[in-house]
Order: C-alpha cells, then structure tokens, then sequence
C-alpha cells in the first residue's frame, strides 16, 4: 500500500524441510477421491523433484565450490554460464570489485520481489559476478552469473 519499498528480509524461523516427507506425502494422495485439480495442486505443493547435485569448482578460490541441483544431468557437456539466485551466501564473494556495484544493485532490487513474481515474470533477469566456475567434465572456465529465474528455496539456489 502507498508505493512503499518492500524488502524481503531473511528471518531465522521454524520451517518443515518436505522434501525429507515428499515420498510419504505422495503416497497419502493414493486412493483420495477429490477432484483431479485439487490432486494436481497438492502434486504441485509437495513438489518433488529428482535430480542429482553437481559441483562446480570456483576459479581461483580454493575453499569454497558451487553445488547445482540439476534434474537433467544429461546437459551437463552443454554448460556455458552458472547462475546462482540473488540471495545465494557464495554472490558476495564470488563477486569481483568491478563488478560489485553491479551486483549489489541487482540483488538489491530483486530482493523486493517475491519468488513467485520472479518465476512467473516473463522476462528473466541477470548480471554477470565478474567471476568464473570450472566446468566440472571440461576443465573450462565458465561465467557466474545472479539470476532472479534461480530461486534459493528451490535445490540449492545455482
């Protein structure tokens, strides 16, 4: 109300992990009769995704690597750029002095947004880190990018 900025302000709270339950809670779905749609969004709430996590080793940073949820690991050989969700704990590091203003302003205007408005947002948004991934098959490097389409919620948040 009133045009006031929002900002989006982690909080240290209580929260139930489902994805440790998404198995359980999908077999209890089986045999319910409600409406096909009340199914699907149910599906959709619980949100079960199988993939596998991959490590991306960070050009010229010994200590620190970027682990990517992929539920298509398939693509792994056709990789050009990395992304990580604006809120991710690696983007301030990862990010070089050159680019830094850049970021910091990135991140500070998507912190405003929710994620369902950055999801559904038609046109996605990023900003290059300045910094570089190894890609983990090649050896090549590969750009870091902050993207509003990464979600930290959602696998690991790259």
């Amino acid at each position: 109300r009133g045009d006031h900025p929002v900002e989006r302000t982690p909080l240290r709270q209580w929260t139930l992990k489902i994805t440790d339950y998404a198995d359980r809670l999908e077999a209890g779905l089986d045999g319910l009769d409600w409406p096909s749609g009340t199914m699907t969004s149910q599906q959709q709430w619980i949100g079960k995704s199988e993939g596998c996590n991959i490590d991306f080793e960070i050009d010229g940073v010994d200590e620190e690597k970027i682990t990517v949820f992929t539920t298509r690991a398939d693509t792994l050989f056709g990789v050009t750029y990395v992304t990580l969700a604006p809120e991710h704990p690696l983007v301030s590091s990862i990010t070089t002095a050159e680019q830094k203003e850049a970021v910091d302003a990135y991140v500070q205007k998507t912190s405003s947004r929710s994620d369902l408005d950055r999801t559904a947002a038609k046109e996605k948004t990023g900003v290059f880190t300045g910094g570089y991934a190894v890609h983990p098959l090649t050896g090549e490097k590969v750009p870091i990018w902050v993207g509003d389409y990464v979600l930290g919620s959602y696998g690991t948040g790259a």
